[in-house]
């Protein structure tokens, strides 16, 4: 599966981008440095990769994330690190604000030869697969990035390096590694914006019937090669990815609206509530009842 590859540019003599936006992540500022701020459009809502590593903030809001083979709900201080290439998506539900931040910091990079080399190898090894945080290193960051957003050139290199330090300082306990399997986007021309196409029709259908058939279609590939690439590039077949997305979104409705079960099952995409229960049982050690009932005041 190949996907939208977004084209990133700095501005001269700096390795990073800051992103501010407040409604939705399509209608986004670039806060450069000194505090001048311009119009950006955004891409997160669309399957997409970069060579740049990203830092991402949702300060208000929820809705569905998509990180390599990851998908899963999010929602207020929603805080991730992702590394070079890593495929992701934010499907927004409604007003969401935050902050995004793009840096490339290549090992021949001056900052890197600043010290802490070993621990900036290590957190950008893991980020190969996408780090959630909680939400208290999530406000942390997002008072780095209120400054970053006025300061100079020379003190938004030294904010990120402080950054890096605070996301490679979290507890262990307060981290996630979101991705199961390392998976890079690769770029190719001929094909990509059939497949990127499948791709978003997915992220946006999932609630509606979806066939095997339609997507190889939608790709103009032969149903064998489409299985093949959509396995390499998600880490998951099509039906895997298709249920998943269902399946974390039936999380969502469970534990933030007090919707039915029998209504969920079937405003996520099941067909039966039998296949629904079996289904989200498999994914998250409960039926949905159960996890239902331990949220519920003791």
């Amino acid at each position: 599966m190949a996907v939208l590859l977004e084209n990133i540019r700095f501005a001269p003599d700096e390795c990073l981008r800051l992103l501010r936006w407040q409604g939705n992540a399509r209608t986004l500022q670039s806060l450069e440095a000194g505090g001048r701020r311009t119009a950006a459009t955004g891409v997160g809502g669309r399957w997409h990769s970069h060579a740049e590593m990203e830092f991402t903030i949702f300060q208000r809001g929820s809705g569905m994330r998509y990180v390599g083979d990851h998908v899963g709900a999010f929602g207020e201080w929603d805080c991730v690190l992702l590394g070079s290439h890593l495929p992701h998506c934010w499907m927004e539900q409604g007003r969401t604000d935050g902050y995004v931040l793009q840096f490339h910091l290549p090992p021949e990079h001056p900052l890197r030869r600043l010290g802490g080399g070993r621990e900036v190898r290590r957190l950008f090894a893991t980020a190969e697969r996408g780090i959630s945080f909680r939400s208290a290193t999530a406000r942390a960051a997002f008072v780095l990035l209120e400054h970053m957003a006025a300061a100079s050139k020379l003190a938004r290199a030294g904010l990120l390096l402080e950054l890096l330090a605070l996301l490679h300082g979290a507890p262990k306990k307060q981290t996630v590694t979101l991705s199961q399997t390392r998976v890079f986007a690769e770029a190719d021309a001929a094909t990509r914006p059939r497949l990127e196409e499948v791709v978003q029709w997915v992220l946006e259908r999932f609630t509606q019937p979806l066939m095997l058939d339609e997507a190889v279609k939608r790709s103009a590939m032969s149903r064998a090669t489409f299985c093949r690439q959509f396995l390499k590039h998600t880490g998951k077949t099509f039906i895997a990815f298709v249920t998943d997305a269902r399946l974390a979104y039936a999380h969502q409705l469970l534990t933030q609206t007090q919707r039915p079960i029998t209504d969920i099952a079937y405003a996520s995409g099941f067909g039966s509530l039998t296949r629904f229960n079996t289904a989200f049982r498999g994914k998250f050690d409960k039926a949905p009842r159960e996890l239902r009932s331990s949220l519920s005041p003791k």
